[in-house]
């Protein structure tokens, strides 16, 4: 099934690879998105919904390398070719596809899947004979 799922994802135009990540409800989650390095000067972008009409939640534009937007902010490290996007205040909700990608005139945009999990973490009760400091 792996393989199946591999092919896929090769077979969308601009895919380039798929990445799980988990989260924790109430926690936050930062999320590492690599780009070729001769895209260090284009935008960057974080994106939830279908391949080419997903909605952007969080995007730099020309010259940003830190972008904070509510509960998400992107920030982008060029020498290091990465852009990470940070998730704060995670919910069930936020469990889904997404997608990283660099912006490029023209051209599809490479992009990487991420798959994030959100986990909801119950109360955990402590005997009362277990002694916790």
């Amino acid at each position: 099934m792996k393989i199946i799922w591999t092919f896929t994802l090769l077979m969308i135009p601009g895919v380039l690879s798929s990445i799980s990540v988990t989260g924790y409800s109430g926690g936050g989650v930062s999320i590492t998105c690599r780009y070729d390095r001769g895209y260090t000067d284009n935008n960057k972008y974080f994106c939830r919904g279908q391949w080419r009409s997903c909605s952007y939640l969080i995007k730099t534009h020309i010259k940003n390398k830190l972008v904070n937007d509510g509960r998400f902010s992107l920030s982008d490290d060029t020498s290091a070719a990465v852009f990470t996007v940070t998730i704060r205040d995670l919910s069930e909700q936020d469990s889904g596809i997404y997608y990283c990608g660099t912006e490029r005139f023209l051209l599809f945009d490479p992009a990487t899947e991420v798959n994030l999990n959100i986990v909801t973490v119950r109360d955990i009760k402590v005997p009362e004979d277990c002694n916790v400091s």
